[in-house]
Formats: C-alpha cells, structure tokens, sequence
C-alpha cells in the first residue's frame, strides 16, 4: 500500500456523516475506528468470540457519493485502497439489501477508500453504514435507527457500530452497543503493508493460554487525556497477531522503542497506534521516529460523530 506522510489524516473534517449535493445525490463520509482496548472470550457454541471493546471513530474517512439513475442500475466505482469485487463489496451489498438495482433505485456510485483494509480498522463495515444511511436518505425509506441497525448487523456483526455514537462500549458479537464517553485525544497511527487475516488471528487465539482478568475504568477514559489511562490498555488478541505474523511484533518493537510510547493493537490488526494527549505531544513523539517509520504514520483524532 502507499505510504503515509505524517500530516491530520483531516485537514477539514466533515461537519457531519451526511452532506446533500445539487442534483439529489448524497456525500457520506466512513470513519474509521480504534479498538481501545479489547477483551475477547472462549467462542461461543455457535463459534463466534464474545467481545467486550472500548471503540472509538476516528478521522480516517473514506467517501462515498451516490447519484440517482434512471434506469435502475447500480453502477459502482472504487478509487484508493482495495475495495474488491464489486459484488461482494459491503457498499454493494449493502445498497442491494435496501433495494438498490430496482426500478427507480439505480445509483451511480463512487467509492474513495483511504482506509485500508486488513488493518483492524473496520473500514468495510463503516462503508456499508454509510451505504445504508445514503440508501436511506436517498429513496426517503424513512427507516428508524432500530430498524437500519436491524438491517447492519445483518450485513456483518460490527456494522451497526458505525451508525452508533462517537464511542461505544461494544459486546456481544460486536452488536451490542452501549454509549461510551472518551476524553478528546490526537492518535499516531501506523499503517505497514502486512496483512493479518482475522480467522488465522481468532484460530491462534484459540491455542494460546486464556488471558487474564481485565476491568476499564469508563470513568477514567471521560475524564482523563490518554496520558492517564493509556499504560493499562490491553488488546487480547495482541499475542495471536504476532504469531500469526512475526513481522509485526518486530514493527510494533521498533515503534516503541523510537516513539517511547505504549504502542496499541486495533481489532485483530495489523493497524498499530499511539495515544497521543493532542496534537503537540504527537508532533513531539513523530519527530522521535525514523524518516522510513515517520512514512507508514498518519495522525486522527476522535470523530465528533
């Protein structure tokens, strides 16, 4: 994948998810997320992980614009990191559950991804929320929140997620959401060219020990910058990540010892990340790093939405 360059990944962030453009099309924006932390459970017997998860957007946004069609249509175009076939694309799959391709539900539509996939960044689901609200926007469905996340979560377990709130408290299989308040904060993320397949991660998880007892202080993540509560994080699915792929326990190693910095593990990876008070100590702890690390990092910050 291309390299970064260290700058906000959000010059000039959307006011909100949702903007109307001349012509009756739509403009939505898909965050990206950071697992805060994360705990994760023996399966289940329908095999899937209990998760508990403090989840947070983040300013890493990919963009989609949709235009009415006459003919029925749906047509659709991806620009910047892998989308896929359009066929099994979330976005297109998404459109489809609403209606899309039905007569007067075509749509010209146009995908501009900056958030890579394969990374622990969630941003395939994120799309398909914003697919789903344009969707919803679009051909006046006047579907309720209720009813839009009954509809993501069938579409993948941690969908509905994006049609939540800034941060979340996140259980279950990832679809059970409660609001979570999270002090505002500035994140260097680091975004290499590995690869860590979620069901290797989850398979490796299963062989190794169970990890150990582990309580987030919600209090303490609303009222605090991260300076306060960073050292206790813990991503249980750090150690199966790493042995899935070496290649990023000797990444996350060197970014440690250059940012000297707590460095954090979003979903199953391979997306690292440093929590940053704000935007001044990530300039100190950038300026830290070697020119070939300072390449893969981009700075966020919370989503406002």
């Amino acid at each position: 994948m291309p390299t970064h360059d260290s700058q906000l990944a959000d010059s000039s962030p959307p006011p909100g998810p949702l903007e109307v453009l001349e012509g009756g099309g739509v403009r939505v924006w898909a965050p990206a997320k950071l697992n805060l932390d994360l705990r994760v459970f023996p399966p289940r017997d329908d095999g899937f992980h209990p998760l508990d998860s403090a989840v947070v957007k983040i300013t890493l946004l990919d963009c989609i614009e949709m235009r009415p069609r006459d003919d029925g249509e749906v047509r659709f175009m991806c620009e910047g990191a892998d989308c896929g076939p359009a066929e099994s694309n979330l976005v297109c799959r998404a459109i489809r559950r609403l209606g899309g391709g039905a007569v007067g539900r075509g749509l010209d539509v146009r995908l501009v991804k900056q958030v890579p996939p394969g990374r622990g960044l969630g941003g395939g689901s994120s799309d398909a929320a914003a697919a789903l609200l344009a969707c919803n926007h679009l051909w006046d469905l006047k579907l309720s929140a209720d009813e839009l996340s009954a509809v993501a979560a069938d579409l993948g377990s941690d969908v509905p997620l994006f049609l939540g709130p800034p941060a979340s408290r996140m259980t279950g299989r990832g679809e059970v959401l409660e609001p979570l308040a999270v002090h505002p904060f500035a994140a260097i993320l680091c975004l290499s060219g590995l690869f860590c397949s979620t069901p290797q991660v989850y398979a490796a998880f299963d062989r190794l020990p169970a990890p150990s007892e582990y309580e987030r202080d919600a209090g303490l993540l609303a009222s605090q910058p991260p300076s306060a509560w960073r050292d206790g994080l813990r991503n249980d699915l750090l150690p199966a990540a790493e042995a899935v792929c070496p290649e990023l326990g000797d990444l996350r190693w060197r970014l440690e010892c250059q940012a000297q910095r707590p460095v954090c593990l979003t979903g199953s990876g391979s997306g690292l990340f440093i929590l940053c008070d704000d935007q001044d100590e990530a300039d100190v702890v950038l300026a830290r790093l070697d020119d070939e690390m300072r390449s893969l990092c981009v700075v966020v910050r919370n989503c406002e939405w």
